[in-house]
């Protein structure tokens, strides 16, 4: 059975969020951090943690930081260690979207 989770984050409202070092440890593990350059990034993999839970129908459940998103050699977005995934990220002006599916 498929699941699909879809979450859109507005990047303003992340961008602000991360003035405060309490959110970013919170949600975004060491590598994430590592990995993003600007609050659009930070949007994106937010928006894929919540598309995650989404899929798999908890609720967000924490520490979120147990989802982590990454990236291979090619760009593409996966969520480590979750077998039988896909990860979709996109953004565009004040909007960054993400779509998990679970089989």
């Amino acid at each position: 059975m498929y699941k699909i989770g879809v979450d859109i984050v507005h990047i303003p409202r992340v961008e602000k969020s991360l003035e405060r070092e309490t959110f970013i440890k919170k949600v975004f593990t060491q590598n994430e951090i590592e990995y993003c350059e600007r609050a659009e990034s930070f949007a994106g993999i937010f928006a894929a943690k919540e598309a995650y839970f989404k899929a798999v129908g908890t609720g967000m459940q924490f520490p979120i930081t147990d989802v982590e998103v990454l990236h291979d050699e090619n760009g593409k977005p996966y969520l480590n260690s979750v077998e039988n995934s896909d990860l979709s990220i996109s953004h565009d002006g004040e909007y960054a979207i993400a779509t998990v599916i679970l089989w």
